[in-house]
């Protein structure tokens, strides 16, 4: 029995809507606005990379690119949030919970508890690491003994 907080999830912002709402999640966007007087941030990234079910992991320029869109609750940490870092075009991890979705999970909203800088991140190499990632998740779960019921 653990007796921390439960750990967040790691994934591209286009994969938040594959969880259910009140997961936690940790993810990379790109600040597109700033709302001040409601302390929200919208967040968006545009991925570089085709998805892990497409035949090759090469850039997809020729493919229509769908961005997603994160509004983020920020009010609980603006405080703790260097000016710098909400400027727009501004890249940033953001650590929260779920809390409500588009049905067509264009935008997902994110209560954040935590938001920094990503620096100057090679954004193809986290696509393609976190990807990877994901993969070798997958293939473990995949490999899991299934439970019999007796």
């Amino acid at each position: 029995m653990s007796l921390g907080p439960n750990p967040a999830s790691l994934t591209l912002l286009e994969n938040l809507a594959q969880f259910p709402l009140r997961s936690k999640v940790r993810f990379l966007g790109c600040i597109k606005a700033y709302h001040s007087a409601s302390s929200t941030l919208i967040v968006t990234h545009t991925t570089m990379y085709q998805s892990p079910s497409s035949s090759s992991s090469s850039l997809s320029s020729s493919l229509p690119r769908k961005t997603k869109t994160a509004t983020v609750d920020i009010a609980i940490v603006v405080e703790q949030i260097p000016i710098g870092e909400l400027q727009i075009g501004e890249w940033v991890n953001v650590l929260g919970y779920i809390t409500d979705m588009q049905a067509d999970g264009a935008t997902v909203c994110i209560q954040g508890i935590q938001i920094w800088s990503a620096g100057g991140i090679d954004l193809g190499k986290y696509e393609r690491q976190l990807r990877e990632k994901e993969n070798v998740d997958r293939r473990s779960l995949d490999t899991l003994p299934t439970a019999v019921n007796i």
